[in-house]
């Protein structure tokens, strides 16, 4: 995400910020829960700091998958249209399994 934003779009500079913005919160929720678990195991802020940074660095990808269906969207590519949402839905069925078996 170095360099000028020559031949992006507005919606892919929009995507990269947001990347970029959620990888810095991401990164001091886990710095901050951290610090907090280790100072006071107990700590239920610690905890929840910890899980919301390890959901942030999950949701990247998934920023980014949307962007590129977005993009072949625009550019009329079926194929990376196609495979975009085969990925999608292979990310789905498998949150959903695992989601079941914790029940």
């Amino acid at each position: 995400m170095t360099g000028t934003a020559r031949g992006q779009s507005s919606a892919e500079r929009v995507v990269a910020g947001l990347a970029l913005a959620l990888f810095w919160c991401a990164f001091a929720s886990l710095a901050v829960g951290l610090a907090l678990w280790v100072t006071d195991h107990g700590s239920q802020a610690g905890a929840l700091l910890l899980m919301g940074g390890m959901l942030g660095l999950l949701l990247m990808p998934l920023l980014r998958l949307f962007e590129t269906l977005v993009s072949a969207i625009r550019q009329g590519d079926r194929l990376t249209f196609a495979a975009t949402l085969a990925v999608l839905a292979i990310l789905g069925a498998l949150t959903i399994r695992d989601a079941v078996k914790l029940r």
